[in-house]
């Protein structure tokens, strides 16, 4: 009977520690993942909002017609009132009066340092795009050269504002063809005249947080002051509610009819998706291995249960018993599966396999790792101690062999 209870407390201690695995490195990936504000990742734009790209506009010039929610054409509207009259149109369409115009200039921000180089759009900080998020001219440091919602980005060293004729090595600007994500080629600090290192950023909650969206803006004194010129890339459209698939069909061939192009959200998850499925997935896997576990270690141990019962033991004691054998077994699981995981990617960071080295893992989903290894053994001695009070049947009585 002992060897049976042993046998399946190690196999209940094995799933356990896999599901909790598997969960710990899913959240401490797309933690490290997301948490990475040069290359930036997650949705593209917010589910009530399109924006409308010009032949020549979007990140890098062309527009990213071609990512997602985008489409190549090649149309009518030429010139710039044209194309505003289009975005005004299809805004109309959706039932919404706010446009937002998305000026771009030819700077970009580049990280002359091993690791991730910047990506994603950057536009002007022009009243009409601050005014639209509630950025009032007072909360803009008037030194700042750029505005972000992403945080942590004033903090990185060695970050340089890309402008005119500067190349480096590698690319100008954002990563070239020939950069990867481990590029050391970028000189810093980089010449005056066409670069300038170490620009002024604000980090600002209040701008949006898509990845196609403004989420980090050039401001007016940063062009005035490096005699930068402005073109219109494209137009931010929010409508009161997410549009639907025709409307978005209507928007796309109006676009397009014009030569232009739309971006609608894609669907890249957020990171808070993935970490709490991730998380939901550890804790059913164990919670519904401890159920099976419990229950034939219950039963291979019902004549020690007769005798206790037989004694004297109150429901107290039943109860007592399994909420402590559910919850020492799925804590112990917890930390043998958070544990492996931690070892496994902390070889995986300091072989260079992922970028950030060991450091990456500071963006370790607390939250969600503190809900699998206490929160669940936790949840599993209660739902033992509810469970585990029914009287044992045939007491005094044992079972025919």
């Amino acid at each position: 009977m002992f060897a049976n209870t042993k046998a399946f407390s190690g196999f209940a201690l094995a799933a356990i520690s896999l599901g909790v695995f598997i969960a710990a490195l899913v959240c401490i990936l797309t933690a490290q993942r997301y948490g990475n504000v040069l290359d930036y990742a997650g949705p593209n734009v917010a589910s009530n909002q399109i924006i409308v790209y010009t032949p020549n506009g979007g990140p890098g010039g062309g527009g990213p017609g071609n990512g997602p929610g985008g489409q190549s054409t090649s149309g009518t509207a030429s010139t710039p009132q044209a194309q505003a009259a289009v975005a005004q149109n299809i805004a109309k369409a959706l039932g919404s009066n706010t446009v937002i115009e998305l000026d771009q200039t030819s700077a970009s921000l580049q990280h002359a340092a091993a690791g991730r180089s910047w990506s994603g759009p950057i536009y002007v900080a022009t009243p009409q795009l601050l005014a639209a998020f509630g950025i009032k001219a007072s909360d803009v440091n008037p030194d700042a050269d750029f505005l972000t919602m992403r945080p942590g980005l004033s903090g990185i060293s060695q970050l340089q504002l890309v402008y005119g004729g500067y190349f480096s090595p590698g690319g100008a600007g954002n990563a070239g063809p020939g950069d990867g994500p481990d590029n050391r080629s970028n000189s810093y600090p980089c010449p005056k005249g066409q670069c300038l290192a170490n620009p002024v950023i604000q980090e600002v909650s209040a701008l949006p947080s898509g990845t196609s969206a403004p989420n980090t803006v050039i401001t007016e004194h940063a062009i005035s002051t490096l005699g930068l010129h402005t073109s219109t890339a494209g137009w931010l459209i929010q409508t009161p509610h997410p549009p639907t698939a025709a409307q978005i069909t209507n928007a796309r061939l109006t676009a397009a009819a014009a030569g232009l192009t739309i971006e609608t959200k894609s669907s890249t998850p957020s990171s808070a998706e993935i970490l709490n499925w991730a998380t939901v997935f550890g804790i059913v896997l164990s919670l519904g291995v401890l159920a099976m576990s419990v229950g034939l270690i219950r039963s291979e141990t019902a004549g020690d249960l007769r005798t206790l019962t037989a004694t004297g033991a109150s429901s107290m004691t039943r109860r007592s018993i399994t909420a402590a054998t559910a919850a020492a077994l799925g804590l112990t699981g917890a930390v043998l599966g958070t544990v492996a995981g931690y070892i496994a990617l902390a070889g995986w960071f300091r072989s260079g396999q992922l970028n950030g080295g060991l450091s990456a893992l500071v963006h370790a989903p607390w939250t969600n790792l503190f809900l699998i290894v206490i929160a669940m053994p936790l949840l599993a001695a209660a739902v033992g101690w509810l469970l585990a009070g029914r009287e044992p049947s045939a007491i005094g009585v044992r079972p025919m062999e």
